[in-house]
């Protein structure tokens, strides 16, 4: 059979229509997983950016880790914060009682089945099952005692003119404030020696600041008339500084 010329062209002109439809088929393909959505394809898992782990000497500016209150029972009560855990322990004449944080509109308030522990300020009340309550203050001296005792801290010692603060510990730390609170010095690494007479000789230097403490185990009363068990002297920067301290942990 003859085909004419114009079928001929029309035949061709069909098949390359043919062809080209099923190349763009092909690329459109190809080329769909370009256009998918981030919730179409699968994505690596990303982990998760690790928790961070809190750290046992970390406390929010201004909050001790102890408190000591005097009540007008008559009873002296140590209070510690169990900060990760939100809550305190307060140590009775006739065991420790641990309470948990609860909703306070102001202060902070403490309570278990028994007892609630409410503070605000340096004042706080107690209110025990049974009894009326009682009101209590804190005693500002002994808790910073106290507090540096939780911390490590083996001696703490203090000083006027200009006011100053030593702590020794724990492990072999050295904390230095003087000029009322104003230079802090903190050596790590500070190293102990016995003198002849008895006193043990701390000596540190960071930079260009060093320092030597002798705390020597003597009758001491500052100029309040606190009593003390220890003579403490500390050199630095040019300067003898004399004070009162107490032993707060052994070695």
């Amino acid at each position: 059979m003859t085909t004419s010329p114009t079928l001929t062209r029309r035949l061709l002109v069909s098949a390359v229509a043919g062809i080209a439809l099923l190349a763009a088929a092909g690329c459109q393909r190809k080329e769909a997983p370009t256009g998918e959505t981030v919730a179409d394809t699968p994505q690596a898992a990303t982990a998760p950016a690790p928790a961070r782990t809190p750290v046992a000497d970390e406390v929010p500016a201004g909050v001790l880790r102890a408190y000591v209150w005097q009540c007008a029972d008559g009873q002296t009560l140590v209070m510690r914060n169990l900060l990760r855990e939100k809550a305190i322990a307060i140590d009775f004449h006739d065991g420790t009682r641990r309470l948990d944080q609860t909703v306070s509109a102001s202060g902070a308030r403490y309570a278990n089945s028994v007892m609630v522990f409410w503070t605000k300020g340096s004042a706080a009340t107690l209110e025990r099952q049974g009894a009326p309550a009682v009101r209590c203050e804190e005693r500002r001296a002994d808790s910073l005692r106290e507090d540096a005792r939780v911390r490590g801290v083996v001696y703490r010692a203090l000083g006027n003119e200009p006011g100053w603060i030593l702590e020794v510990g724990p492990a072999s730390k050295l904390s230095w404030t003087t000029n009322y609170g104003a230079d802090r010095y903190d050596f790590e690494q500070a190293q102990a020696t016995t003198a002849p007479d008895g006193a043990i000789v701390y000596a540190a230097q960071k930079d260009a600041v060093s320092i030597k403490a002798s705390i020597k185990a003597e009758r001491c009363v500052d100029d309040g008339d606190v009593e003390y068990d220890h003579v403490v002297t500390v050199e630095s920067g040019g300067q003898t500084y004399r004070g009162c301290g107490t032993r707060l942990n052994p070695r």
